[in-house]
């Protein structure tokens, strides 16, 4: 058995958070044990941790300043603290220490690319675990993630080559061997590509790479739908996206039941939204109570987007950075949502709320081929395989 550092390090969902703990719970099943290093440390109290050692994780102070929209992994990395060679070897130096206090064994990379620097620094075995965003193809250079922006590939392969000097710079310093390519920092010892080909953000690959979304539905507090007539709307949103007063209103002007999630809505909105027809809560809901008899289910397109999908629900997604931008594109060309991408003009829920009521039987359609296309996957099938190939790494067996 093996200590295992669960490693959370960019984006801002706590989606990441929430995968982990439940990942956790099944590798301590198996007899390991398991710490977090988590990138956001607040709202922790709403996740099944239980007590568990949470870390916080080594991140850059200037993450985004002035870099812009990045359109690629490397473009990425850049605007994390990879742009600057000491800026990095202390983000490297920090995960270091981290891991060694830790203990760890092996690590488990949810969105980490800077813990996976630190592991092969110290020779520990490795893993990622994550959506298709997180886990970019291994060539040279990375693709895009970005459809919409045109990038020649001469620009790409120079952004590259500068975060790559910048990490040689830093495994210099360790007298560790240089990387070929920029994609060699994501090597690790088994791949966990959790997400299917129509949702993978940089488009289909060999089919054999797919482990299906992660996801969980029977965690959370037991909240029943509403009595009453209006459509049954689940929410579930963050309390700083600007258009969550839109929503609001357009829930109560449509008599909708509700069951919402909204971590950190302060109590002046709260108000508003609670009723008899409505109930609110700061924690997580109990999804497996709610999506069987849902209507229509708002949330930013993480990785609860996926267990909307495998329930045959429709969709209104509100995107809050671009990685859920092309998740929520992926779910209307399914044809199983639909989606407000802009975060400037909250107007426009109105009517793509409106819209969806309207064209609710069509995305139920999309939603349920979408389901019935995948009827044979199963989550604790997935975990069980998931769990014993991190077995297998630790003992070091092939696959």
């Amino acid at each position: 058995m093996a200590r295992i550092a669960l490693a959370w390090e960019l984006g801002a969902e706590l989606g990441h958070a929430m995968a982990c703990a439940t990942l956790a719970r099944a590798l301590e099943r198996a007899g390991h044990e398991t710490r977090f290093v988590f990138r956001e440390l607040h709202h922790l109290d709403a996740l099944p941790l239980e007590g568990r050692a949470v870390y916080q994780a080594p991140i850059s102070l200037r993450e985004g300043f002035g870099a812009g929209v990045p359109v690629s992994w490397a473009e990425m990395l850049l605007g994390c603290g990879y742009g600057d060679a000491d800026e990095l070897h202390g983000l490297v130096a920090g995960w270091i220490e981290v891991l060694r206090g830790c203990r760890a064994e092996l690590v488990v990379a949810d969105y980490a690319p800077t813990a996976l620097l630190a592991a092969r620094v110290l020779g520990l075995k490795r893993v990622d675990y994550s959506n298709g965003f997180s886990i970019p193809p291994r060539v040279t250079p990375m693709p895009p993630f970005r459809p919409d922006v045109r990038i020649e590939a001469g620009a790409l392969a120079a952004r590259e080559a500068a975060a790559l000097g910048n990490v040689n710079a830093v495994l210099g310093r360790y007298g560790v061997a240089a990387l070929g390519a920029l994609h060699e920092q994501l090597q690790v010892d088994a791949s966990f590509l959790c997400t299917f080909p129509e949702l993978d953000h940089y488009g289909e690959r060999p089919r054999t790479e797919y482990w299906g979304p992660r996801y969980s539905i029977e965690a959370g507090d037991d909240v029943p739908w509403p009595y009453g007539e209006g459509p049954r709307v689940l929410v579930y949103l963050r309390a700083s996206d600007p258009r969550l007063d839109a929503v609001i209103e357009a829930l109560i002007a449509h008599r909708c039941r509700v069951a919402a999630y909204v971590p950190g809505l302060d109590e002046a909105r709260r108000a508003r939204l609670q009723s008899a027809q409505r109930r609110v809560s700061t924690r997580p809901l109990r999804l497996a109570a709610l999506l069987p008899e849902c209507d229509l289910f708002l949330n930013h397109g993480g990785n609860i987007a996926g267990a909307a999908l495998m329930h045959g629900v429709p969709q209104l997604v509100l995107p809050a950075q671009f990685e859920q931008l092309v998740t929520a594109a992926r779910i209307e060309q399914a044809g199983a949502g639909l989606a407000v991408a802009r975060m400037d003009v909250p107007h426009e829920v109105r009517g793509a709320f409106e819209r969806a009521l309207r064209e609710s039987a069509r995305l139920r359609r999309g939603a349920q081929a979408f389901r019935k296309r995948y009827a044979a996957f199963s989550p604790a099938e997935q975990e069980r395989r998931i769990v014993a190939r991190i077995g297998q790494v630790i003992a070091g067996k092939p696959a």
